[in-house]
């Protein structure tokens, strides 16, 4: 899978709203929009330096069919990290979808980043979502690289890697339901 809204589409969710959280810059809203155009992009950040519609849970009076939580989870505490998904659940609609993603420990060098917290392993992320109260619906492991880097990787030395336990696969991403 070469990003992580590969596993909304491939589920083909309907999406007329999207809350972003932890969006930084808004990185993802042109992607957003091109997947489902006419969306209603929100983003959510504590980062004022940028704008954002929403700059704390407490502002958000509504609920959205997309949640993103794309490579945050990983920059704080575990308690935040179970906040942020219980707080994610209650703003996304009944029958609407959470889509997040966090970096493969098992990819060499991917937790080296200063300002990771936690390394979370993938059955990590498949229970937090799960505990908050989300069903999940799909998981894949995420590669950005080009498709010969992907071909060098998966083709030629997955044989190694098995041996090793490392993975050529920056990301795992979890898509997950409320019920």
């Amino acid at each position: 899978m070469h990003g992580q809204y590969d596993l909304a589409t491939r589920q083909s969710v309907a999406v007329t709203s999207m809350l972003d959280v932890g969006a930084t810059d808004r990185v993802h809203e042109a992607k957003a929009r091109t997947l489902w155009p006419g969306v209603d992009y929100r983003s959510l950040d504590i980062d004022r330096t940028n704008r954002h519609d929403y700059y704390d849970f407490a502002d958000v009076d509504r609920t959205f069919d997309l949640v993103t939580l794309i490579e945050v989870v990983e920059h704080v505490p575990p308690k935040v990290a179970v906040e942020l998904m219980q707080n994610c659940f209650r703003v996304c609609r009944s029958g609407g979808y959470l889509l997040t993603s966090v970096p493969n420990v098992y990819t060499p060098g991917i937790q080296s980043e200063w300002t990771h917290i936690a390394a979370l392993h993938y059955l990590d992320i498949l229970g937090l979502a799960a505990w908050a109260g989300f069903e999940v619906v799909d998981a894949a492991r995420v590669y950005f690289g080009s498709g010969r880097h992907w071909f060098v990787h998966a083709g030629l030395l997955h044989p190694l890697h098995r041996v090793l336990g490392v993975d050529y696969a920056q990301a795992i991403a979890v898509l997950a339901k409320k019920p």
